[in-house]
Order: structure tokens, then sequence, then C-alpha cells
């Protein structure tokens, strides 16, 4: 592969971002999980929420800083099979050196502490949360056992969302000054639930390839088979579905909500379906219909809110 022209650290690190973090659309996204899983802890425990404060800045930010610090992390703990199998990635193409993800990481984690600062009183779980990410990076120190085990990986990395949520959590009963007393937890616990499913589908959903597609990348679809793992997302996601409809049925909210989570949930049957029906190289990418799930549930609550305020 021809590599670009050599560059600095700004222009490097803006081609690394381009293509594997996109900075607006990924914050964008941190913000709609951060502000419609609070909403909806609001609506659950009868409290206000303003949109436009200092904790949910706090929130927004240091939810993208995660996501931003897991992806880097990934950078260098794949570097060997991103370099065998995804060789026209920014890293192993050469078009980014290891040295900027490493100099980067470092950055993000100081700005994600020192954000954290200002919220002394969940400082603790900020810190949680980035210990966990630690032990993601190295592969809960048996890196051998978990590279060749995905669904061993599976156990031990996809807790980081409900963590990231218990954060979320904690931020929120500081700000409007609640204990463990106040808090209703068989709803608190549904809500997780709720949330954690869609990220599992989408997890699920991303390593699934059609047979010609298969190569020595260990996915899901060659786990389970194509249906097999296309079931398995779909029943996290149908947990989310249940958990929505339980919440429309027990919290006055509007119809618009149970319309746009329906909605977001027959976008991605559709997106199944035609797998199903066609497995090839184009269809099997479902990981954008996942995403389009989390997103419309996220935006549901947040529309919800917005009519009822």
């Amino acid at each position: 592969m021809k590599l670009l022209p050599e560059r600095g650290y700004p222009g490097r690190i803006r081609i690394y971002f381009s293509e594997m973090f996109p900075i607006p659309k990924m914050f964008i996204g941190a913000a709609l999980l951060y502000l419609s899983f609070s909403l909806f802890l609001a609506r659950i425990h009868g409290t206000v929420v303003d949109i436009i404060s200092v904790t949910n800045f706090i929130g927004s930010l240091s939810l993208f800083m995660i996501m931003l610090i897991l992806r880097l992390m990934d950078e260098i703990k794949d570097r060997e099979t991103d370099l065998q199998l995804f060789s026209h990635r920014p890293l192993p193409s050469g078009r980014v050196r290891e040295k900027d993800i490493t100099f980067s990481l470092k950055v993000v984690i100081i700005l994600y502490i020192t954000v954290n600062l200002f919220s002394p009183w969940t400082l603790w779980m900020a810190l949680a949360v980035l210990a966990y990410t630690f032990l993601m990076f190295r592969y809960f120190f048996i890196p051998r056992m978990l590279k060749k085990h995905l669904l061993l990986t599976l156990a031990t990395h996809n807790p980081i969302v409900p963590i990231m949520l218990t954060y979320v959590l904690v931020l929120f009963t500081a700000e409007h000054g609640m204990g463990p007393e106040d808090l209703s937890f068989s709803h608190v616990c549904l809500l997780v639930v709720m949330y954690w499913a869609m990220f599992f589908a989408w997890e699920i959903s991303r390593k699934i390839r059609s047979a010609e597609k298969e190569d020595d990348y260990i996915t899901y679809s060659r786990i389970f088979g194509p249906f097999g793992a296309v079931s398995l997302a779909l029943g996290a996601q149908t947990v989310t579905l249940a958990a929505a409809l339980i919440f429309y049925s027990a919290i006055p909210m509007p119809i618009l909500f149970l319309l746009i989570v329906w909605a977001g949930y027959l976008i991605t049957i559709s997106g199944y379906l035609r797998f199903i029906a066609r497995p090839n190289h184009k269809t099997s990418n479902l990981g954008p219909f996942a995403e389009k799930y989390i997103i419309m549930v996220n935006a549901a609550f947040i529309a919800s809110h917005a009519l009822t305020i």
C-alpha cells in the first residue's frame, strides 16, 4: 500500500480520527446516551433534569472520552491482529504511528481525570471505570486465554457497559442529592438491562459475516452460524424492546416513545432478514443497524421528554 507523504502528529491523528473515531458522531452518540439515561432516571424518580448543566457536560464528555480510551487501547492491544487482517487501517498501514496512539491515549486519560475533578463526589466511580478499561487493555492478565476464546472475551469485556451506566447513575444521584434509599432499584436495574442489551446486540452484530467473508478473524457467525448469531443479537434487542414496553406501561410517557422504539426494532429486523435471505458481503454489514437501534432508543426518550416539559 502506498503511504501518504510524511506529516506531523496533527495530520496523522486527523487521519486516524476521520477513519476510526469520527469525533462529532461519537460525541453526539455519547451525549445522547448520557442524556437519555439520566432523563430516564429522572422520570423514574420524579425529579427534574436541566438539559443544559455542568453535570450533563461532565457526564457526556466523560462517556465520550471513555469510548475514545477504549478505541485507542484496542489499537495497541490488537496491533498484531490488525497487521495481519486489517492492514488498510491507519496504524497497520503506517499512516499513523503507534507513538501517536500512545501519546493520544495518555492525553485523553489525563483530560478524563481532570474533567471529573470538577465532580469530586463521583470521582471514585470515574476512576473505577478507568480501572476496568485498564483490565481490558491487559486482557485481565490472561491474554492467551482471552485471545483464543471470543465468548470469554465477551464475558469479561462487555460488562464495561453497565459499569459506565453506573457512573451515570452515581453522577445523577450526586447532582440531585439522592442516597441509595431514594432509588427505585427494581426500575434502575431494568433500565440498566434495557441499555446493556442493545449494546450487547451491537457487539454481536458487528462480528457477523457471510461465509465468503470469513477469515482467520474469529466472529460470532463462525461460532454460532449466521442464523444463530443473528438470533442472539435480535434476542438482546428484544430484551430492550420488552423493557421499553414495561416502562411505557408503568410510567406515564407519550406514545411517541413507543413508536420510535418499535420503528428502530423493525428497522433492525429488516437488516437481519435481508442477511438471512441473501447472506453476502453487502448484507452482512449489520453493525450499522444495531447502531441505529441504539440511537433511536436514546432519541425516543429525549423526544418524549421534550414533549412533556
